[in-house]
């Protein structure tokens, strides 16, 4: 993975807006679909209405809401919520159905939505900036004087005027109104806090559903399924175990350095939640209140693919040993150069894929590696890639969803190429086989931004053997102004913490990634949810850590040996790489050029310190 700044990264992404300023998990609507409210791309205000399904306010309200939604402006994420205890989900799956209003009902079983903005009634509107905060609350407009004394046309439009003043960057000139319907009575979850009686079907499961079944279902990479009440009530004590340590979901990047699209971090609120439920005994709940099943899509979730790339032949991987890392060679048959505007990796073998990055090689070396090994592929442990590729279509690891990038963005691939398929296998324990696949999309319409990419590194590394807190540092200044949509950091088995950050030349600070904990069979591609824009001059700046003691269970020698940088995974690397665009492909090529000359100068004149 040697020099990457000539790497053009597609891992994925899509910007949308910082995470940080919302506080909720993703949420199952009345259909059992997840949501991440002000994740859509291009957000620039989230409407969210608390509704009662017994209210006759919210029931006559239905026909304006959906008429609002429809004729909502551009960059509008629109929302109902349904928060009371008292309500079933399968009750309000019929009342969003019998109103049809066209917009998602959110059930918020845990009350965690209403415990964050507090609602006093039902209907009670909320706009909310693209930053997540509270730009109006109120009534919808002044229809109802009070319950029971409607008048025959509002006069006021209180929630469509906040709207459309949020997504044009303003203010609205009515931040709060009092609203009119039925008193909210129930008690909302506070941040941090758990239901009274936390139940798996009410509680449990929704959380499970977004955030571990993706992996934790028949035919994946996790070792076990966690699809149904007797899957997580004989396991509870183990969740609630590992999601306190916060092994689980496996997501590094530490809250609020850097604010990254499909976060698979679980809140406070969540984490207590499981571990009250895993304390009570696991209680099972009212089947009412059960969300539906997530379904999966078998086929190519992204459409009809422009070209399908497959490994040549199987690939067995032995029954146990350690996990293998496998380089395969893909010749690409296309007539011209294209520019891709998203792929969706399949893997063959979900109970093996680990995950897998999509490399290009235009020069013919890979090949070359390929014909020195007796069957498919060749080995990525001992030499990685072992050339300098000349682009990149992706990657994928289990529970990421395959997605286009921007709009008028892409990548570029050269006719001639090879795709170097770089896949990381676990064995299961039986001797398995494996066949993935690629699907790739070309950019139909003309192509506004090139996406291409950096990076920093350091490969000035000797670790001493007993040496704990090894560090390495590294910075890169911008020669172009960039706007990064997202960020790879990279070490191998003695890394353990790595931060990222940059330096404006007015003297601020822009955080951009920290892994405190580093774990190589988690390393993945983070996609910043709103892109940072930073100026020229811009110092890009690294640091990392490395532990070769014995003390790390990772080393991968025992008793330590020295380790120096190096391909291998038995040796170690300082990298930090990012995704990124400019303003024009002519400053793209600058920015490229540039990094390659620095990271030349860098190996011999490292910026390091001890």
């Amino acid at each position: 993975m040697r020099t990457l700044a000539v790497i053009v990264l597609a891992w994925f992404a899509l910007p949308a807006v910082a995470a940080d300023r919302f506080p909720i998990p993703r949420l199952l609507d009345t259909k059992g679909q997840s949501h991440h409210i002000g994740e859509e791309p291009e957000t620039r205000a989230v409407v969210v209405v608390f509704l009662g399904p017994d209210c006759p306010i919210c029931q006559r309200y239905a026909p304006t809401l959906k008429k609002l939604h429809a004729d909502k402006p551009k960059g509008v994420e629109f929302y109902g919520v349904i928060s009371q205890a008292s309500v079933s989900r399968v009750d309000a799956a019929k009342f969003a159905k019998e109103y049809d209003f066209g917009f998602p009902v959110l059930f918020d079983s845990s009350a965690m939505l209403a415990g964050w903005l507090e609602p006093s009634h039902v209907p009670e509107a909320f706009v909310l900036t693209a930053e997540g905060k509270v730009a109006y609350r109120g009534r919808i407009d002044d229809w109802y004087i009070a319950p029971g004394k409607p008048r025959q046309m509002p006069t006021t439009y209180d929630l469509k005027e906040a709207m459309i003043a949020v997504v044009a960057g303003k203010n609205p000139e009515v931040a709060k109104t009092s609203p009119v319907g039925c008193i909210f009575e129930e008690a909302a979850t506070k941040p941090g806090k758990t239901p009274e009686k936390v139940t798996y079907t009410r509680h449990i499961a929704p959380i499970l559903f977004q955030n571990c079944v993706a992996c934790h279902r028949p035919g994946e990479v996790a070792p076990f399924a966690l699809q149904t009440f007797a899957d997580a009530s004989k396991r509870a004590k183990q969740i609630a175990a590992v999601v306190k340590q916060r092994d689980m979901p496996p997501w590094k990047p530490e809250a609020g350095f850097g604010n990254f699209h499909n976060e698979r971090r679980l809140t406070e609120s969540e984490i207590a939640t499981i571990v009250a439920w895993s304390a009570a005994g696991a209680p099972e709940g009212a089947a009412v209140d059960m969300p539906p099943l997530p379904t999966f899509a078998d086929g190519w979730q992204l459409g009809k693919p422009d070209l399908i790339l497959r490994m040549t032949e199987d690939f067995e991987v032995p029954a146990s040993g350690p996990d293998v890392l496998r380089n395969f060679v893909i010749p690409i048959d296309i007539a011209k150069n294209q520019v891709v505007a998203g792929i969706e990796f399949r893997a063959g073998n979900r109970k093996i894929v680990h995950h897998a990055l999509c490399l290009l090689d235009s020069t013919g070396k890979a090949r070359k590696l390929d014909a020195t090994e007796v069957g498919p592929g060749y080995n990525a442990e001992k030499g990685g890639l072992g050339f300098l590729p000349t682009g990149s279509l992706g990657g994928w690891a289990p529970g990421v969803v395959p997605r286009f990038v921007p709009a008028g963005m892409g990548r570029y691939l050269a006719k001639g190429s090879d795709l170097v398929m770089q896949v990381h296998y676990h064995p299961s324990g039986k001797v398995e086989k494996d066949c993935s696949e690629v699907a790739v999309y070309f950019l139909k319409e003309p192509m506004k931004k090139l996406l291409g990419g950096f990076s920093v590194e350091n490969w000035q590394i000797d670790i001493p053997i007993g040496e704990k807190r090894y560090e390495r540092a590294a910075e890169y200044v911008l020669p172009v102004p960039v706007t990064i949509v997202g960020v790879a950091p990279h070490m191998h088995l003695l890394g353990k913490e790595m931060k990222a950050w940059a330096e404006l030349p007015d003297g601020k600070t822009v955080p951009l990634v920290h892994i405190r904990d580093w774990n190589f069979n988690w390393q993945d591609y983070y996609v910043y949810r709103k892109p940072v824009e930073l100026p020229k001059g811009t110092k890009v700046r690294m640091t990392s850590l490395h532990d070769n003691t014995i003390e790390n269970l990772a080393n991968p020698t025992k008793p330590p040996k020295r380790v120096k940088y190096g391909e291998s995974t038995s040796n170690e690397m300082s990298v930090c790489i990012f995704e990124a665009t400019c303003d024009s492909i002519p400053e793209l090529l600058k920015l490229v050029g540039d990094n390659v000359e620095k990271l030349q100068l860098i190996e011999r004149f490292p910026l390091t310190r001890k």
